[in-house]
């Protein structure tokens, strides 16, 4: 027994084709030693052949044979023996693989070091990867699986699936908040019985099956949930076919948006009550505003007239007492004025009439009336402008007052340097493109830029207790510019100056040319 179990390892070391060889070898030359054998024991009886007589030669010559064949057959015998051993065990181990591809999850099949050189190594390493593969798919599977289910446990909307019978399969923590059942006993149980099937869009028919009603494009839709029993309330519900199993299934997602409607009904309250109340200040400021200015304009008539009497006996103290009073009366006028065109905007009651108009002379004019606010200071005052007409289609007395406002300012907040007013035109038709006030004064702190056309809003409150003024110019010029269907905007820097910039958005058309205007009209 140990020669044999020595033999045998010594026969398994080889490979499967070689060993086939070699059962092959050796059944040839046991095969071809049986042939000698016999071949040699009949030439012995032929030569007995005269001494044994015919009937024993026949015999010797049968049995011989017998023996020879019988021994070619049992060395085939024992070939295919060893040739199906090691075919089974090979074919028993590939089989082995091949079945763990149902059950990927236990660990990976290992290949000895005596199987490295096998034939079949190179089959049982591929079933070996397809398994490791599946396996790997199916964890990433499961990994998907279990991340989508979390994200729907999560999610606010209730999700919930059912079958083609109309029975739900699965639901998210939601959906059973919304159907107030534990999950246990909403598992199986039928949609009809928890919620009016129409308010979902879907039929069921005589023998139970559930249809949606409409197409492709109706899945997404608002409608109104009746819950049977409970509660009706406003949803967004999003429907979307399944297959489960080969079966039609429906994966149903609800959401309530009683919450969004609450809110949306609170904030339209809120801005109910807001307009309301702007609407009461801006009548109010009106008002307020109206009653102001003839009391103010009266104060400034009388005092000019009494400044400019010559039969009254004033000293120089009084004439600089009703100068004080005129020009306060005089600024708390322009402020009132402010304030009555402004609530007058914002109460849409302001008509602008816009008509083609030459911005030219009009900033001729305006810098013109502000030369003398300078003359004492290290400020030079220019203009830039074309030498022919520049068109814009505005209201020509706002634009007298957004360009007059823009200008004030420049003055006021520029003790040195230079203050340009400029105009852009348009390189194909020359009409003007936009206004220009150029400062180099305090410019504009950044984080002030975005508020500086707000009511009431100025560079900062050192700039308001240094240079007064209410805060109005800028917002009321930003909203006549807005009304004129122009823009309105600030470029600056803090401590060097800044440039407003008037941009007309309103193109003029052919035709709209002063000049052109004026011919016709005299022809």
């Amino acid at each position: 027994m140990p020669d044999i179990a020595v033999t045998w390892e010594f026969v398994t070391a080889f490979s499967f084709r070689a060993r086939v060889g070699l059962f092959l070898t050796a059944s040839l030359a046991i095969g071809g030693l049986a042939l000698a054998v016999g071949a040699r024991h009949l030439e012995a009886l032929h030569a007995q052949h005269a001494t044994i007589g015919d009937r024993e030669f026949n015999r010797a010559v049968w049995w011989t044979l017998a023996l020879v064949v019988a021994s070619a057959n049992v060395a085939g015998a024992t070939v295919v023996a060893l040739t199906t051993r090691a075919l089974s065990t090979r074919i028993a181990r590939v089989r082995d693989a091949v079945l763990t591809l149902a059950d990927p999850l236990p660990g990976p099949i290992a290949v000895t070091d005596a199987q490295v050189d096998d034939e079949f190594v190179p089959l049982h390493s591929a079933v070996l990867v397809a398994r490791e593969s599946l396996q790997a798919s199916l964890t990433r599977v499961r990994m998907e699986s279990d991340r989508n289910r979390a994200i729907i446990d999560t999610v606010l909307a209730s999700v919930f699936a059912i079958d083609g019978g109309g029975r739900i399969l699965t639901a998210n923590p939601a959906a059973v908040q919304m159907f107030a059942r534990p999950l246990a006993s909403l598992t199986g149980a039928v949609l009809s019985d928890l919620v009016a099937a129409d308010s979902l869009r879907l039929t069921v028919d005589d023998i139970g099956t559930v249809t949606f009603v409409g197409g492709d494009d109706d899945r997404r839709f608002t409608t109104s949930i009746r819950l049977h029993g409970r509660r009706t309330f406003p949803a967004q519900v999003a429907i979307t076919p399944l297959a489960l199993d080969g079966q039609h299934a429906w994966a149903v997602f609800v959401y309530d948006l009683t919450a969004q409607q609450q809110t949306e009904t609170a904030l339209g309250d809120a801005r109910q009550a807001a307009d309301d109340a702007n609407m009461a200040r801006t009548a109010f400021l009106e008002r307020m505003s109206q009653e102001l200015r003839s009391p103010l304009s009266s104060m400034i008539g009388f005092t000019r007239i009494v400044r400019r009497s010559k039969s009254s006996e004033l000293s120089e103290r009084d004439r600089h007492y009703l100068d004080r009073v005129q020009s306060s009366s005089e600024h708390l006028l322009g402020f009132v004025e402010d304030i009555f065109d402004l609530s007058r905007i914002e109460a849409g009651r302001v008509t602008m009439v816009v008509v083609p108009t030459d911005v030219v002379p009009m900033i001729r004019e305006i810098v013109e009336q502000f030369e003398s606010k300078v003359a004492d200071r290290p400020v030079v005052l220019q203009v830039d402008l074309p030498e022919s007409e520049a068109v814009a289609r505005v209201d020509a007395a706002r634009l007298r007052q957004v360009i007059t406002s823009l200008v004030d300012n420049a003055v006021k907040f520029t003790a040195r340097g230079r203050i340009t007013v400029s105009v852009r035109r348009h390189h194909t038709t020359g009409a003007a493109s936009a206004i220009l006030v150029t400062d180099s004064g305090i410019g504009i702190p950044l984080e002030r830029q975005g508020r500086i056309f707000d009511s009431f809003e100025q560079g900062g409150d050192e700039t308001s207790h240094r240079y007064g003024g209410s805060g109005l110019g800028l917002a009321l010029s930003w909203r006549i510019a807005r009304q004129m269907g122009c823009m309105l905007s600030v470029e600056s820097t803090a401590g060097a100056g800044s440039t407003f910039t008037l941009a007309f958005e309103r193109a003029p058309v052919p035709g709209d040319s002063i000049l052109a205007q004026t011919a016709g009209s005299t022809a």
